[in-house]
């Protein structure tokens, strides 16, 4: 394990850390039934708001925690919680919404797999290889919830009698909407005075940038249907994620010779295409990127763009299949008219940039570093056209500076901007008492006296849990491949993991 150097440690200490590693086999068994579970966000079923597989999630920790002692709690399906109550005597004159806990939030919902053809494996059987666990959620955050859960477990089996009581919070949309924290925190109202979401890296963040999403559309009328046109496109599966597949959908017109002649141009450009970015390793032949079919309509040919999914928070891990696209279509020479506007708008303000700095909101400070962008979803059809903006933020920046700056650069080319989402920036001092606890309790168990706390683009349930803040699991220098195809995470971190967040947890909590 990543264990750096010899360390005097307490006769208590010594006592759960035994038991995790005693545990060490049943939190892998848990993990890839978990795992096993494809717990992405649906539609509402029955009284299941965030469908089956994520109702199936949560009563499978649920049901796991209850059986092993501890006090469990399912808020309407929208949310949970287990609790590891304090041992401190009650004081009947206090208010029982005052009782004080130290919390560990985390989420059992997944993102989508993306195109199953991108993983070596089953997204949803989790696999252990080459000293890696594999599956969608091992990482982002069944892994790390996992890990939390079994230091909680680690600390009661030891006999430890927390001062305050220790919950986990079980979130069931952290991918999508939020709505499950929020209406979790609302019920509950707990009095959480310090904690963390194993959500992130470590050692410890202190901050996290603003996370926005914009929708940018433009209406569509009076289209010629001269040479070809955009009927239908689409790419992406969630606004927080590298798109990783596009599709499109092109109709040209003329006679029969000219449609052939059409349909040659673009199967030729689609084997000889070179887009203007440097590719990965995965798309050294361009005949990757885009493949092609006629369509049972006449005269039309489906276009599938491919890329590489990533966070949405670092767009430039990844490749996204809606800019792939559109730089496919911007080589075609499109005849004048709303297609080729479109198209041209996007290369020119999104393309292959990360920043903003076509758009209008290229800004940067000190404690944060630069804004990010990310294309994460494409919806045009012969009425409209619309791309949905993921945006990291500067902490000292707000929303409004954001907001008029990409209204300033779209609106003249006769595009709306609406804000669909937003969460304002989290930051906390280096030196706060959160944070240096959270960092001693790394440090004890790494060695590592170099690394800093460190600022996010990413956002975590912290945001939404008054006085937390996001908490491994990624170690520093590890590759951090969260919505990406073959999603994994080294088993010596996540088993490390569990020993830091016990630590945590037990000076959080004493």
């Amino acid at each position: 394990m990543r264990i750096i150097r010899e360390r005097n440690i307490s006769g208590f200490e010594e006592k759960y850390i035994e038991i995790i590693e005693k545990n060490y086999n049943e939190f892998k068994d848990n993990l890839g039934k978990l795992i096993a579970i494809p717990s992405v966000v649906d539609e509402a079923e029955g009284n299941m708001p965030f469908g089956k597989n994520v109702d199936n999630a949560l009563n499978f920790v649920l049901n796991m925690a209850e059986k092993d002692g501890f006090i469990i709690k399912n808020v309407d399906k929208y949310g949970g919680h287990i609790d590891f109550p304090t041992s401190r005597p009650i004081n009947e004159s206090e208010p029982a919404d005052e009782e004080e806990i130290v919390a560990v939030v985390g989420h059992l919902d997944v993102v989508p797999a993306g195109d199953i053809e991108n993983w070596n494996t089953d997204p949803f059987s989790m696999v252990e290889r080459d000293g890696k666990f594999f599956g969608r959620g091992v990482l982002d955050d069944k892994g790390p919830l996992l890990a939390s859960y079994y230091a909680v477990k680690a600390l009661k089996e030891a006999g430890f009698s927390p001062g305050k009581t220790i919950r986990l919070i079980l979130g069931c949309d952290e991918e999508t909407e939020w709505k499950g924290m929020k209406y979790y925190m609302e019920t509950e109202q707990p009095n959480v005075v310090s904690g963390f979401s194993p959500d992130a890296d470590f050692p410890a963040i202190h901050a996290e940038k603003g996370c926005t999403e914009f929708l940018v559309e433009r209406k569509i009328s009076g289209e010629s249907e001269g040479g070809r046109i955009i009927t239908k496109m689409t790419g992406g599966t969630v606004t927080n994620a590298v798109a990783d597949k596009a599709t499109a959908n092109l109709k040209f017109s003329g006679s029969p010779d000219e449609c052939d002649a059409a349909w040659e141009k673009i199967s030729s450009l689609s084997k000889s295409f070179k887009p203007r970015v440097t590719l990965p390793e995965e798309f050294n032949n361009p005949e990757d990127l885009i493949t092609l079919e006629k369509m049972p309509e006449i005269n039309t040919v489906c276009l599938t763009s491919h890329g590489i999914s990533a966070h949405g928070s670092r767009p430039d891990l990844g490749l996204n299949a809606i800019s792939v696209m559109m730089d496919f279509l911007g080589q075609l020479d499109l005849p004048e008219g709303p297609s080729r506007e479109i198209v041209d708008f996007y290369n020119d303000h999104l393309g292959y940039t990360f920043n903003g700095e076509n758009m209008g909101i290229a800004f940067s400070d000190e404690p944060s570093g630069k804004l990010s962008l990310n294309v994460g979803l494409v919806d045009i059809d012969q009425d409209k056209a619309g791309f949905t903006l993921d945006i990291r933020y500067p902490v000292t920046m707000d929303l409004d500076d954001v907001y008029d700056g990409i209204r300033a650069t779209v609106v003249p080319e006769g595009y709306r901007v609406k804000c669909v989402n937003h969460m304002a920036p989290l930051y906390k001092p280096v030196d706060d008492p959160l944070i240096v606890t959270l960092m001693n309790a790394y440090k004890e168990f790494t060695g590592d006296e170099k690394s800093k706390p460190i600022v996010i683009g990413g956002g975590t349930y912290a945001r939404a849990v008054p006085n937390t803040v996001a908490f491994g699991p990624v170690m520093p220098g590890r590759e951090d491949i969260c919505h990406q195809p073959n999603e994994y995470i080294f088993a010596e971190d996540l088993y490390m993991s569990i020993k830091i967040f016990a630590k945590a947890l037990y000076e959080l909590a004493k």
